[in-house]
């Protein structure tokens, strides 16, 4: 799949990301690719927007993003979250397959999660706390209609995972029955 600025004679298409999300969240650097007029307006007008850029860490990234170590490094993270992805959505569907519908994230760092029976998870929550698993009520949506939360795994290894779908279980199963 080509990018959109390929198909761009105008001059119309800009990109601007950040390497926060994929390096480090608080790696502060973003990007611009723009047409060349436009970017030479925008240098203009940078010291308005970004008045203590880290001129280091600039030079240091652009040096990683041409000898080609951020490619690496996205590569091996892209397979180490697919692998933690898979290994979650298996740990789910094995223990909350019958009270829960989802589908496979193609991407992203968690899986939004539907209960198939009525349960109250503003309570689960609180039951879950009590074994040391904080689940924030921002991931949590419920209505007369839907019943749904967030269940994230970006940043949990194998072990904490497997203890994370189990506390779950254990009160899922309390409440229910």
């Amino acid at each position: 799949l080509l990018p959109l600025a390929s198909a761009d004679t105008n001059g119309m298409v800009i990109y601007i990301g950040s390497f926060g999300k994929s390096l480090a969240p608080g790696f502060r650097t973003g990007f611009i690719v723009a047409p060349e007029n436009l970017m030479s307006e925008m240098r203009k007008h940078l010291g308005i927007i970004d008045r203590q850029g880290d001129i280091l860490m600039e030079h240091v990234l652009g040096e990683m993003i041409a000898e080609g170590e951020i490619n690496r490094y996205l590569k091996k993270s892209l397979k180490i979250y697919q692998e933690r992805r898979d290994y979650f959505i298996h740990l789910i569907q094995e223990n909350l397959g019958n009270y829960i519908q989802f589908e496979k994230p193609s991407g992203g760092l968690a899986v939004w999660a539907e209960w198939q029976v009525p349960i109250n998870l503003m309570q689960l929550s609180k039951n879950c706390a009590q074994n040391n698993l904080f689940i924030p009520k921002t991931l949590l949506y419920q209505n007369k209609n839907l019943t749904a939360m967030r269940l994230g795994f970006g940043n949990l290894n194998t072990t904490e995972m497997e203890k994370s779908v189990e506390i779950v279980m254990d009160h899922v199963k309390k409440m229910l029955h």
